[in-house]
């Protein structure tokens, strides 16, 4: 998630290497054993949105052996996600969502993005999509994956930009709670795990900097270079797990003298 692909016009604009971020994480994907089914891309997929940054941003999850699923977040034009994915198969409205089975799993991927805005809306276009996605019959797990987390951080600065329908997300959930596995989610660009009308949400890691965990009140921006990464959901009968991968740490696995 939050990969914030940047242009050369951009380039002036960096903490991290965004670009080679994830071309490492698109490698570390690729490595991945056993194979994963498919990586979503919760959001922020280019940092300004310049046409550039979005061929570049093609083009390296064009690499990706598994099925990609992108979604738009607060810093990307759905027209230009679209434009750029066209293969994802965006449902027809305003807002870029989509509803994809991979491996006896059903993702709904929901636009949570408010044009113009920093922060997420859930209107009633949005409920009524939702609500046909979750009532359509399918047997196996259902996971929502969007940009934006439906619940407050507690960092409070980033908690500022609101969530516009936010009590109306959440009662739409509680009504189709048992047909919900997990929320998994972007924006705040560190993990963060908590539960929304009873199901369990998962901000992922971005591979770029992270926001800086500050729970004070009044915070003011502060962002970490954190080890960075992505994370690996893995589903079973009893349910999901979630793993952390973290990569471009230098580190690599060893086997200990006592094995």
């Amino acid at each position: 998630t939050d990969t914030h692909v940047v242009s050369s016009a951009d380039e002036d604009d960096r903490y991290v290497d965004n670009n080679g971020r994830l071309a490492t994480a698109v490698d570390a994907i690729n490595a991945e054993r056993p194979r994963l089914d498919a990586v979503l891309v919760t959001g922020d997929l280019t940092d300004r949105s310049h046409p550039e940054a979005y061929d570049t941003l093609a083009f390296e999850l064009a690499r990706l052996d598994p099925v990609m699923l992108p979604l738009p977040g607060n810093h990307d034009r759905r027209e230009l996600v679209r434009a750029a994915f066209p293969e994802a198969g965006w449902v027809d409205a305003d807002h870029a969502s989509w509803v994809r089975e991979v491996s006896g799993v059903r993702v709904i991927g929901l636009d949570s993005t408010r044009p113009g805005y920093a922060g997420a809306e859930f209107d009633h276009e949005r409920q009524l999509f939702l609500e046909s996605a979750l009532t359509a019959e399918f047997d196996g797990p259902t996971i929502i994956a969007m940009h934006h987390p439906p619940f407050m951080s507690g960092i409070e600065w980033m908690d500022r930009a609101g969530f516009v329908g936010l009590d109306r997300f959440t009662e739409t959930l509680r009504t189709y709670a048992g047909s919900v596995a997990k929320i998994v989610c972007g924006h705040v660009h560190r993990p963060i795990s908590s539960t929304v009308a009873g199901v369990a949400a998962q901000v992922g890691m971005s591979t770029v900097q992270h926001v800086a965990l500050d729970l004070e009140v009044q915070s003011q921006p502060s962002l970490v270079r954190d080890p960075v990464g992505y994370q690996i959901h893995r589903f079973d009968s009893d349910g999901v797990v979630t793993h952390a991968r973290y990569i471009a740490t230098g580190e690599q696995p060893f086997v200990p003298e006592w094995s």
